[in-house]
């Protein structure tokens, strides 16, 4: 096996992260409000835990949030 060792300019990334489009922040919140509303409903028993994850689920899928999968505990 041979192995080589990377100079510090290969190893430094040389580009800057992206800042999220207006479209991306305003699925961003949809989906946040979207959340907590689902929260409400199910704090009311008007929806089962299955049903809150499944709607949560589709929402993600809908709305693709930034932040969204880093906070949530759900399938």
């Amino acid at each position: 096996m041979r192995m080589t060792q990377l100079s510090s300019e290969q190893q430094t990334p040389n580009h800057k992260p992206s800042k999220p489009t207006e479209g991306q922040l305003q699925n961003e919140l949809i989906f946040h409000l979207a959340e907590k509303i689902l929260m409400k409903l199910r704090e009311k028993e008007l929806i089962s835990h299955e049903e809150l994850n499944q709607i949560s689920k589709l929402n993600r899928q809908k709305f693709n949030p930034l932040l969204g999968p880093l906070m949530c505990d759900k399938p």
